[in-house]
């Protein structure tokens, strides 16, 4: 699926408004915690700032609007574009100061997106407050960040945010089976991944579905020795294992609940939790997740590891019996 399938038209057609008034503003915060289509939309605006053909289309495939979707484009900037480091530092930030008082090379607007811009260090939020306060014209820049309260309050009261809604379960299931994931498999993972393409693909790549189905199947024959695989786990693996706990035990209170299969993340194991289900009271689940829950929240405050498992193989052997 290209960048330009990713893109909310809504908010697409708003920014084109924008720019056919010539009012559009010099820095912009994208919100929401789906970042391809953050860069989508991104990818999108510079096109559409920059393009000759108006009213824009995001089908248009004139040279400008390929090279910025190629991301080639002289005068549209990238920085954090590495997704694996765990920080945009002040070097970047220098290299944007520099680039921002040139003169376009080709298009009208230069614009300059910074990815995943949570991970700016202080220092570098620090150096871009003056290029913020009085940018020279012809200039658009672009922050994509999951909430505005990651960036410092100097930098998000400069900037004009734009939230950027999650994909639905229905069109992230759709991607997947476009990209060759069966139904089934993409349906959970759509559901499991609560609107983030990025989290149902990793999902993918990591055969989670396969791996969740076999956690399943030895939590059911031995809750006991299915937890015990994991005493010597790291803290984020047992995290890992908590938050599976947590969504099997949400699916079962959910069903015994509403007895509506559309409300289940795992409904590829609908008639499992259906005879789990048929042989427990509201209540005994209702008290189970409760109590998975508190110890989910007192793993993250570090409470010891080995202790926290034995209570929840004491807890699950009971609700087995």
């Amino acid at each position: 699926m290209s960048s330009a399938e990713l893109v909310d038209q809504k908010i697409l057609k708003s920014l084109c408004h924008q720019i056919k008034a010539k009012k559009w503003a010099t820095t912009y915060i994208f919100t929401g915690k789906e970042l391809e289509r953050k860069k989508a939309l991104a990818i999108a605006f510079a096109r559409a700032l920059n393009c000759s053909h108006q009213p824009f289309q995001v089908s248009c495939d004139c040279i400008t609007c390929k090279k910025i979707e190629a991301g080639n484009h002289p005068d549209v900037k990238w920085y954090g574009a590495d997704e694996e480091a765990n920080s945009i530092k002040i070097s970047e930030v220098r290299d944007f100061r520099n680039w921002l008082n040139l003169k376009s090379f080709e298009g009208k607007t230069k614009v300059f997106i910074f990815s995943q811009a949570e991970r700016l260090t202080a220092e570098a939020q620090n150096a871009l407050l003056k290029s913020l306060e009085e940018p020279p014209p012809g200039n658009v820049i672009i922050f994509l960040v999951p909430t505005a309260k990651s960036l410092f309050d100097t930098i998000s009261s400069r900037a004009t945010h734009i939230k950027v809604p999650s994909f639905s379960s229905k069109v992230i299931r759709d991607i997947l089976i476009q990209d060759g994931t069966s139904q089934l498999e993409a349906e959970f993972l759509a559901r499991m991944s609560q609107g983030d393409l990025a989290r149902a693909k990793k999902a993918y790549e990591d055969n989670w579905f396969q791996e969740k189905n076999k956690w399943i199947d030895a939590l059911l024959k031995n809750p006991i020795s299915f937890l015990d695989e994991f005493h010597s786990a790291s803290r984020d693996e047992i995290a890992r294992v908590f938050d599976f706990l947590m969504e099997w035990f949400r699916d079962l209170l959910v069903f015994r609940a509403t007895e509506d299969r559309e409300n289940l993340i795992h409904s590829d194991r609908f008639e499992l939790i259906t005879s789990i289900v048929s042989q427990r009271d509201f209540e005994t689940i209702v008290e189970l997740f409760e109590e998975l829950n508190q110890i989910r929240k007192s793993i993250d405050d570090y409470a010891n590891q080995k202790l926290v498992l034995t209570q929840t193989e004491v807890l699950l052997e009971h609700f087995f019996k």
